[in-house]
């Protein structure tokens, strides 16, 4: 029922209008670039759903023999049938009769009658924790159609972490509370092309992403490369060693069911282990998107917040910390073009989901050089002058940021004697971190191409002149200790434009074109 390489279950948008199609046409439709938007897909499963595609989408050109991407569905039905030549007729399906059988990414099983009902909406099958029920409410998707049921499946099976005993999550992170990382390179927001770019980078990669693997980590032919046509009736995982290194894993045993109106419900059986026996690996599988820490060998975990300014610019320049993705390297005819940066994570917490971050970072092709991941250098210590740089503006970012919240407490508590560890001035500071967040990497890209010396001291200007509008509202708008206000304020000026001169230099203007100067 639904099988996704003939039936028409996926809407696709251009424009104002919006079809359903198969897989294989979607493919094709990527490939002429027809497709603005997926109807019904959330935002938090659009990270999902892009590496599936282009994971599938690479493994299905392989099978197949294929080097470029047809451009016609036949062929792109023929090269998904190629991954499944023994089980076509329903490893493709949303819900499938026999469950000895796989159906799309649930693995066969002899032993249905020990599945219990998991889930009734696509909304119950997804990531999200709403336990509580407030921001996001369960069970709301109650006419949920396949379309949904497609993108909840292929987001809990291919991020899920750790949710209670007998749920294991994915292998590509960093333990059961992480999340699967998204930094990738890009031409552009449009599916089509972010697709294509991400089949092409794949096999030019290939031979890099088994260099970082190692010798034993994956099989580079003939790998088990989707993990649902394997039976999984035991609790034992699968070994990493047979896998192919684009496996498209899955993490929980469920198997979707069609009632006699076509309502679709999920049944699921707990299991005594993950999925893939990955646990020691934490994370380090050469997923082409996901940044590697040296020191631990294991995947980035994102934190609240996301990627601010500071973590972006470690997971791309930081070389001695991170070893950068694979999918940020150059692929042929890309330097000579503007492309973007596009980091995406759904961050997860113990019982809890702590959000959405995206960022996308403009990456003019003068500078593409300096940021892009070089697969054949693995030591982390080649010297790169736009590094040194983003170290230098990161730190005096740290220090203007510091003389700001001294300064601000001097004058909300009073000069004598103020506890620094108050956390009045954090609205202040989270307001400072935005303005220069907004403006880093414009910053940043704008020395590499006009000069070090005159773009370090406009980003010191910069810092100043926000530190010092901040201030100037507060000043004029918060209160402080009535009896003493005067003294406050004379103080907390003396604490600010002393400690920004000191770690600042040149950041104030003798012309008095201070404001303009750091526009």
């Amino acid at each position: 029922m639904h099988d996704l390489l003939t039936d028409p279950v996926i809407p696709a948008a251009r424009g104002a209008d919006s079809v359903s199609v198969s897989l294989p046409a979607l493919y094709a439709a990527l490939v002429a670039d027809e497709v603005d938007s997926f109807p019904g897909l959330a935002a938090h499963q659009a990270q999902a759903w892009y590496q599936f595609l282009s994971q599938l989408g690479a493994l299905a050109l392989r099978a197949a023999g294929r080097e470029k991407p047809p451009a016609d569905e036949h062929a792109w039905r023929e090269s998904i049938r190629a991954l499944t030549p023994e089980c076509a007729a329903t490893a493709w399906s949303l819900a499938a009769a026999d469950p000895e059988r796989p159906a799309f990414m649930q693995p066969p099983t002899a032993r249905i009658a020990e599945f219990s009902e998991y889930a009734s909406t696509p909304d119950m099958l997804d990531i999200p924790v709403t336990a509580k029920n407030h921001d996001r409410k369960q069970a709301r998707a109650a006419a949920g159609a396949p379309h949904h049921w497609l993108y909840a499946l292929v987001t809990l099976q291919t991020t899920q972490g750790y949710s209670g005993g007998g749920n294991y999550g994915v292998a590509r992170m960093n333990g059961g509370y992480a999340s699967r990382v998204l930094v990738d390179r890009r031409p552009g927001p449009r599916w089509g092309p972010r697709i294509l770019r991400a089949v092409r980078m794949l096999p030019a990669r290939r031979g890099d992403t088994l260099k970082r693997a190692g010798g034993n980590l994956f099989r580079a032919e003939g790998g088990l490369a989707l993990l649902w046509l394997e039976r999984w009736d035991d609790d034992e995982g699968i070994d990493v060693g047979g896998l192919d290194p684009w496996f498209i894993e899955i993490c929980r045993r469920l198997r979707l069911t069609a009632g006699g109106a076509g309502e679709i419900r999920a049944l699921r059986r707990p299991s005594k282990r993950a999925r893939t026996a990955a646990q020691a690996l934490e994370g380090n599988l050469a997923d082409p998107w996901t940044p590697l820490k040296r020191a631990e060998a294991s995947a980035l975990t994102v934190r609240p917040g996301g990627f601010d300014y500071r973590l972006a610019q470690r997971i791309l320049l930081r070389r001695n910390e991170f070893l950068p993705p694979l999918a940020l390297a150059d692929i042929e005819g890309e330097r000579e073009r503007d492309s973007e940066i596009h980091m995406a994570v759904t961050v997860r917490g113990q019982g809890k989901t702590e959000g959405l971050y995206e960022r996308i970072i403009p990456l003019p092709r003068s500078i593409a050089e300096q940021l892009a991941a070089d697969p054949d250098s693995d030591d982390g210590d080649e010297p790169r002058p736009l590094a040194a740089l983003s170290e230098e503006m990161v730190g005096q970012a740290g220090a203007a940021r510091r003389v700001l919240r001294r300064a601000m407490l001097v004058y909300l508590q009073g000069p004598e004697a103020p506890d620094f560890q108050d956390k009045r001035a954090d609205p202040v500071t989270a307001r400072y971190d935005r303005a220069v967040d907004e403006r880093f990497f414009e910053r940043l890209f704008s020395a590499a191409e006009n000069g070090f010396d005159a773009a370090g001291k406009a980003w010191r200007m910069f810092l100043r002149v926000q530190a010092e509008r901040l201030a100037r509202e507060t000043w004029e708008s918060a209160a402080a200790p009535s009896v003493r206000r005067e003294k406050a304020r004379v103080a907390s000026e003396a604490v600010l434009y002393g400690g920004l001169r000191r770690q600042l230099p040149g950041a104030f203007a003798p012309d008095g074109n201070d404001e303009e100067k750091a526009a």
